[in-house]
């Protein structure tokens, strides 16, 4: 059982980072250059049984896990959903921060990514 109240703003954190990231995320199944991470596939890599499809359902795998943290409140599942979010988010914006990607995707990725760690955080440091 959990209070409603428990880890909310946490909770409030990880839901507003995979609501926004299932907004570029589902569209992308319709055109996969949508999302900033495959805007340059082209080819067979950009469709969704190859590379397009493979990195649209980690990411979709991960929202649904961070929003069942964060609408259930369970503690690790809060944290859970905070380090997919951090990871993930923290992933994409050094590999195109590195590869030479959009710059504001990398940037927007580390904002993400730090968001998520202060969640975890805050849920890590409150007593149960």
């Amino acid at each position: 059982m959990t209070n409603g109240k428990k880890y909310l703003l946490p909770r409030i954190l990880i839901a507003f980072l995979a609501i926004f990231m299932a907004a570029a995320t589902i569209p992308a199944y319709f055109n996969p250059t949508f999302n900033p991470g495959l805007a340059t596939v082209t080819g067979s890599a950009a469709t969704l049984g190859e590379t397009a499809g493979a990195f649209l359902g980690r990411q979709m795998t991960v929202i649904l896990i961070t929003l069942i943290g964060a609408f259930t409140g369970i503690r690790h599942l809060v944290m859970i959903g905070g380090f997919g979010m951090m990871f993930m988010n923290g992933h994409d914006a050094i590999f195109m921060g590195l590869g030479g990607g959009p710059q504001s995707a990398a940037i927007g990725g580390l904002v993400f990514a730090i968001i998520a760690a202060v969640a975890i955080i805050l849920v890590w440091r409150q007593k149960d």
